[in-house]
């Protein structure tokens, strides 16, 4: 089941990414900071990233996915499956 979060910036976001392209695995949630944005949305460790601010994520790698995150300074989109 999809659904989307929408973080208010700027970061830091409060959460960690795991995989990508250049692993052979999904993008996905590894771990999400307490009391930080992130813990106040309804995101989930293990969750998968699907898209970034709309920009969908199955050829991305690890570094892209940060780097995309990274460039958000007002709003972070994710949508998000769990």
């Amino acid at each position: 089941m999809a659904y989307s979060v929408t973080l208010s910036g700027p970061g830091p976001w409060g959460f960690r990414l795991q995989g990508g392209k250049d692993f052979n695995m999904p993008l996905t949630i590894s771990r999400i900071t307490p009391g930080s944005k992130a813990a106040q949305s309804q995101m989930n460790q293990g969750d998968l990233v699907v898209a970034i601010d709309g920009v969908n994520t199955d050829s991305m790698t690890h570094l892209e996915a940060q780097n995309k995150i990274k460039s958000a300074t007002h709003n972070l989109s994710l949508t998000l499956q769990k």
